[in-house]
């Protein structure tokens, strides 16, 4: 026995023996503290100044950046007591120097303090000097390019790089030195002139002209150009292209040089400092990822991007402290600085920042040597081991040499926070980078026999390869059964049913399905594809797809995988598109295959969310169809585009529109009958196929079925604001419609201002109604009916409006002259008082011709009563699990008892003597006793057959005759 000692703090509450819905839990994302958002700062370098004021007499900021990327110092200047302050003196030179003096001569940083006065001699020194090469020249320029700005201006003014610069003189390595060169903006502005352009065009058009020169001059024109894009994107001008200049800084990220010349720039020159220092701070919670491009930038505002600049600026300083502290070393800033990137790697908007950052060679090289000799385990090796792990989970890292070289420098056992397992996996995943197409063929064909893990995720990069060796115009097969692979890994994530669970991260999986997606995009016009292979890629997109769509919603609470899930939407759309353009046999593999695919395979469900697996057909339908994969809507909007889509289509040959919303029309008809005995469900789809109608309604204007779904619906005190769209639609051509259907419209259109519908309130609704009304006969109206809606909404208005300044009076009177019947001048709904403030708003707000009109209007009664109950149609469905399983489960069929069986003639004797020769009474199986039946080997050997007796004799012994 036990015995408990104490009192009892609280009870365990009761089983609730009702069930209530709640709804699902959202994530809500916990921000960062203020000095390790930089994104939030108007400086976003004090973080790395701080870690940097860790180090005992450390240099300035900007001479780390210099140091660390731009100007980096031989081994002997480390040595030498003076370091890290040895500067350039442009004082020392000769009058007369050659370039390769003053090339060599800028080695070394400048001075801050320099007077302008030296740094114009020296540019006049160069200027003049005999042995104008192009590559000598381009050098100092990019050595000049990430000093002070003073020392740019004035190469700028001396030298005039027309006369230098042409188509025979720029060879491949002036080019990428001019490529780092035009990350200066002062550098960019003068070599976007039409002269620098047509040269780069012209050496494109050279006989002589390399894969690598042609690159070369193509990223040196984009570049020249997305700096004024980014300077405008940071102030902010109307129509500002905010993903070209976010991509204009991937591209700066993929050479240190390049890197470091941009981030001395940006925090240097006070022009782009300003701006960047006077934004008001972002509110939202983490800066947005704008380097993947999925952004379109009229969805991006000024503060968004401003506030991705501010985390891209802090993210590269802090790198740049790093490598400072790193090479000193200086233990305890580096293993603050590492605590901050890993940190930062887990964020939002931030991951995108640091990740193809930390791939530049430098970084690369300093992870391995903190994770290599790492015994005793150290906080900053753990930190760098986390680093190098999540790099690992993108593919996209294995194309990246120097982080191949890096892990599988990794010795076994040698790791902490790495487990033995994934450090073979990732060995294994980078020795297959390094085999390059060979292994990354052998992984696709052994890929579905072994399963799938962690070594299978960088396979897709190899592949990726392929690319570069199939550009030749040659057939690489087909790669469609690629996407089936990962997809059936994908999807069984997401079943309705218990599964086993991945045997990866989602993370990598939704990231090696994007890989594989590109890839198959990529190839596709080099492969021999047939009509069943597409078949199954499009089935397998949007599997893919469906599932990408749950894992981007909101309530996934892991970042990195809504970002992943969101790339993967992406790819699948693309390929799509891809395949429906093809040039290949459109009949049997293009646009009529895909199309088909997906409106068949929408309907299959195969143990997912049903729903989802339709809207993604759906919205992937309109994505092959339309040219405008930004403004494609949700929901059932996808739903109108989709129709609409298909009548653009069908020009008006088959007049499909009109068939789909006349088919609609009638469902909708169908289902106002049967509403009342259903409930809630029918009630909300009736809603649902209103605001379809309703994005349709130029196609509906002429349906007959409107009188009849208004009418069940007024009769219901039902109501929704789709169908006081679709009443204003049709108010605007009253002329059209039929009497009934016109005094439908007008109860709508009254029952909307009744509950206030801002739809409705907007769009004038008396003036609609009067005009309505004066399309028909008098004796055709009925002012009963009409009158008691008119008196409630009147008095929604009075009630809901203080000063009635809203209030058409001219319509209101209108409708009310209109509507006037002897038989018939009550006003149900309004009170005295409200008729009174009626009236006396009437009186000062109408024009003097229509005062007139008053004491007719004033012979109405008011007649006060309780305002009708209206509910609205419901937009969404609130059920218990139990009822939702119940609701999806198929009718059971009714029981019943089966009919009687007619007794057959053959199973009677008498039956067969009656309808059968003689004969058929021996051979009926009714007939017991009379034959014997021989089976198989029951007959004696072939050469004994004394004892075999024919059938008819053996009836004969035993008495039958």
């Amino acid at each position: 026995s036990m015995a408990i000692y104490g009192d009892v703090v609280s009870d365990t509450p009761p089983k609730p023996s009702i069930y209530t819905p709640l709804p699902l839990p959202t994530h809500s994302s916990v921000p960062l503290v203020p000095a390790l958002d930089a994104a939030k700062s108007n400086d976003p370098t004090a973080l790395a100044r701080n870690l940097l004021a860790l180090i005992p007499n450390a240099p300035s900021l900007s001479l780390v950046i210099r140091l660390m990327f731009c100007l980096k110092q031989p081994n002997d200047d480390w040595e030498l007591p003076e370091f890290p302050h040895l500067y350039s003196d442009l004082n020392e030179e000769e009058m007369d120097i050659d370039l390769d003096t003053a090339f060599r001569s800028l080695s070394r940083p400048v001075v801050d303090d320099i007077s302008s006065e030296q740094l114009h001699r020296f540019a006049k020194k160069v200027s003049e000097a005999d042995d104008a090469q192009s590559y000598l020249i381009a050098g100092i320029l990019s050595r000049s390019a990430s000093q002070t700005p003073e020392f740019t201006q004035a190469l700028m003014q001396a030298l005039e790089l027309e006369t230098i610069f042409d188509a025979s003189t720029l060879d491949e390595d002036a080019l990428f030195t001019l490529l780092d060169a035009s990350t200066n903006p002062d550098i960019s502005r003068l070599l976007k002139a039409p002269w620098f352009l047509h040269v780069l065009r012209a050496v494109l058009a050279l006989p002589t002209v390399t894969s690598e020169m042609k690159k070369a001059c193509r990223r040196l024109s984009d570049r020249v150009g997305s700096w004024t894009v980014f300077e405008q994107a940071l102030s902010g001008v109307p129509d500002a292209d905010y993903t070209r200049a976010a991509l204009f800084l991937k591209d700066i990220g993929k050479e240190e040089k390049s890197f470091g010349i941009w981030l001395s720039c940006i925090t240097t020159h006070e022009d782009l400092l300003a701006k960047i220092r006077d934004m008001p701070a972002h509110e939202g919670v983490y800066p947005l990822d704008l380097m993947s491009g999925l952004n379109p930038s009229e969805a991006i505002t000024h503060s968004e991007f401003m506030a991705f600049v501010r985390a891209y600026v802090g993210v590269a300083s802090v790198l740049a402290v790093y490598a400072w502290s790193d090479s000193l070393p200086n233990l305890h800033c580096r293993e603050r600085t590492l605590g901050v990137l890993r940190l930062w790697q887990e964020i939002p908007g931030y991951r995108a920042i640091i990740s193809p950052l930390l791939l530049l060679p430098q970084m690369t090289f300093r992870l391995e040597c903190m994770t290599i000799g790492n015994d005793p385990p150290t906080t900053a090796g753990i930190n760098a081991e986390s680093l190098l792990f999540a790099l690992a989970a993108n593919p996209q890292s294995f194309l990246n040499p120097d982080f191949v070289r890096c892990v599988r420098g990794w010795e076994a056992w040698s790791l902490t926070w790495i487990n033995e397992r994934e450090r073979a996996d990732i060995e294994r995943a980078a020795k297959l980078a390094d085999e390059g197409v060979g292994g990354a063929v052998e992984e696709l064909i052994g890929f579905a026999k072994e399963g799938y893990g962690l070594s299978g995720l960088p396979w897709l990069s190899s592949c990726t390869a392929l690319e570069d060796n199939t550009e030749n115009g040659t057939k690489c097969g087909d790669w469609t059964g690629v996407g089936g692979c990962v997809g059936v890994e994908v999807k069984q994530g997401f079943s309705l049913t218990p599964s086993p669970s991945p045997t990866i991260g989602l993370e990598p999986l939704l990231l090696v399905t994007n890989e594989s997606l590109h890839l198959i995009a990529n190839l596709h016009a080099l492969s021999i594809t047939t009509s069943r292979a597409v078949r199954m890629l499009v089935n397998g997109v949007l599997d893919l797809y469906s599932c990408a769509d749950v894992t981007s919603h909101e309530s996934v609470a892991n970042s990195a995988v809504r970002d992943a899930a969101l790339l993967v939407k992406h790819a699948c759309a693309n390929v799509l598109c891809a395949f429906s353009r093809s040039s290949q046999d459109q009949h049997k593999c293009g646009l009529s295959v895909v199309l088909r695919t997906l409106f068949e395979q929408g309907l299959h469900f195969d143990n997912v969310d049903p729903a989802r697996r339709l809207l993604s057909a759906f919205y992937l339908v309109l994505r092959v169809l339309s040219d405008d994969a930004d403004s494609l809507p949700v929901g059932w909007m996808a739903t109108v585009q989709l129709v609409r889509q298909l009548v653009i289509l069908d020009r008006g040959v088959l007049g499909l529109g009109d068939f789909l919303v006349q088919g609609e029309m009638k469902r909708l008809a169908g289902l106002l009958k049967v509403m009342a005995g259903r409930g809630v469900v029918t009630q909300w789809e009736v809603g649902a196929g209103l605001e379809f109608v309703a994005g349709l309604v130029e196609s509906a204007l002429c349906q007959s079925e409107w009188g009849t779904i208004m009418t069940g619906l007024l009769e219901a005190n039902l109501y929704s604001k789709h169908l006081g769209t679709i009443a204003g639609r049709l108010a605007e051509n009253p002329e059209s419609l039929g009497i009934e259907l016109r005094l439908s419209v007008v109860a709508v259109l009254l029952r909307g201002v009744q509950m206030q519908e801002p739809i409705v309130c907007r769009m004038n609704a008396f003036g609609l109604i009067s005009a309505v009304l004066e399309t028909t006969d008098e004796k055709d109206r009925d002012p009963e009916r009409l009158l008691w809606e008119v008196g409630h909404a009147l008095a929604a208005v009075v009630e809901s409006n203080d000063n009635l300044s809203s209030l058409d009076s001219e319509s209101v009177v209108n409708t009310l002259l209109l509507l006037d019947s002897p038989s018939q001048s009550d006003l149900h709904g309004l009170s005295c008082d409200q008729w009174v403030k009626l009236c006396t708003h009437l009186e000062t707000s109408l024009p003097p011709s229509m005062l007139t009109m008053l004491p007719i209007i004033k012979g109405f009664h008011p007649l006060p009563a309780a305002p009708p109950t209206i509910s609205l149609l419901p937009s969404t469905l609130t059920f218990p699990l139990y009822d939702l399983i119940s609701l999806l489960q198929p009718p059971a069929p009714l029981p019943s008892t089966p009919p009687p069986k007619r007794k057959s003639p053959s199973q009677d004797v008498l039956g067969l003597v009656a309808i059968s020769p003689p004969t058929a009474v021996l051979r009926s199986p009714a007939v017991t006793g009379l034959t014997k039946t021989y089976t198989r080997n029951d007959f004696p050997p072939s050469g004994d057959m004394s004892n075999l007796s024919p059938p008819f004799n053996m009836g004969k012994e035993n008495g039958y005759t």
